[in-house]
């Protein structure tokens, strides 16, 4: 395993809680260390059922999810944008961050106007994934 270069490893942290749901195990242990390198705490799903269980069960707890990020295309279970949906019904502000290899040009736009906070291309960086996440906790503890 891969120690988190210097530069990143002084970077600001925030104590958040960040739900990550991707099928594929390897992807999800990356993200998963990488965010919990950074002082983010980490709830890894390999479903979007159980992201969105792991949500539902984090509601009425001191735990609540701050964060989600998201992949778009898990095979043989819910669409990313079907676990939006159930995500956003659950807990409407909630900022969901799509991740995918698969964009387009067009597509933050899209995932933007149908509900996710921003849009990560796979493969992401240490930087990058931690970025997009403190800049949408930083909005969220704003409008808060």
């Amino acid at each position: 395993m891969s120690t988190i270069p210097t530069q990143y490893s002084n970077s600001p942290r925030f104590r958040g809680r960040v739900l990550v749901i991707d099928d594929e195990s390897h992807v999800l242990s990356i993200a998963t260390m990488m965010l919990t390198s950074q002082g983010f705490d980490v709830v890894p799903s390999e479903s979007g059922d159980q992201g969105v269980e792991l949500l539902l069960n984090s509601m009425h707890t001191e735990q609540q999810i701050n964060a989600v990020v998201l992949d778009l295309t898990m095979p043989g279970g819910l669409s990313g944008f079907d676990v939006l949906e159930q995500l956003l019904e659950i807990s409407p502000y909630l900022p969901v961050i799509a991740c995918s290899g698969y964009f387009q040009e067009d597509a933050r736009e899209l995932c933007q106007s149908i509900g996710f906070a921003d849009v990560l291309q796979k493969p992401y960086t240490l930087e990058h994934l931690c970025d997009t996440v403190r800049l949408h906790l930083a909005r969220d503890r704003q409008l808060a």
